[in-house]
């Protein structure tokens, strides 16, 4: 069985130097703690920091949602390695996020055939870890897209699956351009490659998208993961699916996005919507396991954690949350004006839609969750 020190603990904190520019404050018992410190102090020994190609506007305005850009994730890196933290890179290959719901091609590479997609995502690739290594920031683990359950760089890299014939000829694409980014990850450092979907709970999709992908030689070392209950299903349905690809293609397994809300009420009225509120159903019409409260947060990360154990022969080797310290500062958004406007969604809303999936509560002090990691680590050494 998986022991305390294989099961890496990690949280995604790209939001980490915008929140603290914007004066987002961290507390222990009324007392100001740095994030990613507090974090490694209570368990979390891994970061997970997404990049993203050119998250401005031509006029230079910021996209919001942490502005991901490269020299910012190098700025992150740099202060957690130097806590001791390893380090997980998420190539998005978009100017912004990337989804089960869009994958934007980047400005830069709006036109370009399929071989010039390929070499540009080659390209980036290499140069970006190239970078981070010369910074003496190289990332353990690198992912090659984000979610890309659908296919990524929409609409060359879009799965269809319209009829069988359409579905071959998507898939063909996608892994070409997969191989792109996986044959400059191998050209360019040492470390693992992961290939992240969502839908954790669906072996079906899983098997048709791994299979179609292997079949075209995909290379890559770690399945990543997406599990949010809420919207992926029971932690049976994850755990015998993460069993299955376990066995049939012999490669381990991270979650490498998970979160909880805390609470359903919205901070502030500005803030036009919640990812999850009091509104949310899930699709069956049943009732969420958790509560939606801090107790329940907590609850939930603990049998996420007993759930991960019980894997097939202990390959599931970490958990990372998303998005912990991802404050409701005055400025804090999901996106800017300007983003809605580039990215063609200027129905929507701006503002932070997470901050009730945080591992503090709104006023910033630290939910009785966050100490689930370090628990989980006590408890077994």
């Amino acid at each position: 069985m998986i022991t305390t020190t294989d099961l890496i603990m990690g949280a995604d904190i790209s939001t980490i130097e915008d929140t603290e520019k914007q004066g987002g404050k961290f507390l222990e018992n009324g007392k100001e703690v740095v994030l990613d410190k507090f974090l490694f102090d209570n368990g979390i020994t891994s970061v997970r920091l997404r990049v993203w190609n050119d998250p401005y506007s031509a006029d230079g305005t910021e996209y919001g949602g942490g502005t991901c850009d490269t020299e910012k994730i190098i700025r992150i890196a740099k202060r957690c390695k130097a806590l001791g933290m390893s380090f997980m890179l998420d190539f998005h290959y978009s100017d912004f996020w990337c989804d089960p719901a869009r994958q934007g091609i980047p400005k830069a590479w709006q036109g370009k055939s399929v071989d010039e997609m390929c070499d540009a995502t080659h390209d980036f690739t290499a140069q970006t870890l190239k970078r981070f290594e010369s910074e003496g920031v190289a990332p353990e683990y690198i992912q090659v897209g984000n979610e890309i359950t659908n296919g990524m760089l929409w609409d060359m890299g879009k799965l269809d699956r319209s009829t069988p014939e359409a579905m071959s000829a998507s898939f063909d694409v996608l892994a070409r351009l997969v191989k792109a980014g996986t044959t400059a990850v191998r050209e360019a450092s040492d470390g693992k490659i992961i290939i992240h979907l969502e839908q954790s709970g669906k072996n079906a999709l899983w098997r048709e998208w791994f299979d179609n992908m292997t079949e075209r030689g995909m290379d890559f070392d770690i399945i990543g993961a997406s599990y949010y209950p809420l919207w992926h299903g029971s932690l049976e349905n994850m755990k015998a699916n993460f069993d299955d690809m376990i066995t049939r293609y012999d490669k381990d397994i991270m979650i490498v996005e998970t979160a909880y809300p805390f609470t359903t009420k919205h901070h502030n009225p500005e803030c036009k919507r919640l990812m999850i509120d009091e509104d949310f159903t899930l699709e069956d019409g049943s009732k969420p396991v958790w509560s939606f409260t801090k107790e329940g947060q907590a609850e939930f990360i603990r049998d996420l954690i007993k759930a991960t154990k019980e894997v097939k022969d202990g390959r599931c080797r970490g958990i990372y949350y998303w998005e912990p310290g991802w404050l409701p500062t005055k400025e804090s958004t999901w996106a800017t004006p300007s983003a809605l406007k580039d990215i063609g969604e200027e129905e929507k809303g701006t503002g932070n839609e997470w901050a009730n999936q945080c591992l503090f509560d709104y006023s910033g002090n630290a939910n009785s969750a966050i100490y689930e990691f370090r628990q989980q680590k006590s408890d077994e050494t």
